[in-house]
């Protein structure tokens, strides 16, 4: 049965990917549709220039591009659902597969088999009962891909992905231990105000701005609130996008998240 799952995933993952982008598009046509599937699994070529653009300055281009956060949610998301039904060590293999397979769809990119080897790893690691550490799997996937492929040290989609996850990494965990002091009013500075998703996105910004300055020479200073305002929206457009492969109409639950965006 693996076998057979991994065969009709990655051998036939284009066909897959082109059915599952066209299926969507059907239900959510124009950009609407291509921003559903591009979230899903990864994609901006069928954007219109004006929306792209749009998006560019802002900085909110890369939720159409399949990245470790795709990874993470979709890996939650399987786990979750096979431990309804299976044991812990056979949903994680479940998952295992399942991530595999998503990462064919998805296009074999780089920041895709960065996060789905951490998760893998991650995953075997628990089947194994060993405790996992997700700063030294980032280091080991990053020297391990570097080392099968040199190449992709001058790779963008890597270096990004790869300084974005760092900063999350070693950079948010400090920031969200920071206790800000009180006012005068015994109200917090303006730290207590930002939520989790903020200082996330402020980290991982920290990390990436030298090299977006450097390939592209260009920064939005807003990016880092309009990605806080909207990254939310996300997860469930990628979970009703993913449903509306079985069922086609509930895309349309999509429409005032895409709306948002």
């Amino acid at each position: 049965m693996v076998i057979i799952a991994l065969w009709l995933g990655v051998l036939n993952a284009e066909s897959w990917r082109n059915w599952a982008i066209l299926r969507t598009e059907r239900w959510l046509p124009g950009d609407a549709g291509v921003l559903a599937g591009g979230m899903l699994w990864g994609g901006s070529s069928g954007l219109s220039y004006r929306t792209k653009e749009a998006y560019r300055r802002v900085g909110l281009l890369h939720i159409v591009a399949a990245s470790g956060y795709n990874v993470t949610l979709v890996t939650g998301w399987m786990l979750s659902a096979s431990l309804i039904w299976l044991s812990r060590r056979w949903a994680l293999g479940l998952t295992v597969v399942g991530v595999v397979i998503y990462m064919a769809i998805a296009g074999w990119q780089p920041s895709i088999i960065r996060a789905g080897i951490m998760a893998i790893l991650a995953m075997v690691g628990l089947i194994l009962g060993r405790q996992r550490d997700a700063k030294w799997l980032l280091i080991l996937t990053g020297a391990a891909m570097l080392i099968v492929n040199p190449k992709l040290i001058s790779d963008i989609g890597f270096q990004l992905s790869f300084a974005a996850t760092w900063g999350i990494l070693f950079i948010s965990p400090p920031v969200n231990r920071v206790e800000p002091r009180p006012g005068p009013n015994g109200q917090g500075s303006t730290l207590s105000v930002l939520g989790a998703d903020l200082k996330t996105t402020l980290a991982a910004q920290a990390m990436t701005t030298p090299l977006i300055l450097h390939h592209f020479g260009n920064l939005s200073v807003i990016s880092p609130l309009v990605n806080a305002a909207l990254l939310w929206t996300v997860p469930p457009i990628m979970q009703i996008t993913a449903a509306g492969m079985v069922w086609g109409p509930i895309n349309y639950l999509a429409w005032p998240l895409l709306l948002a965006d």
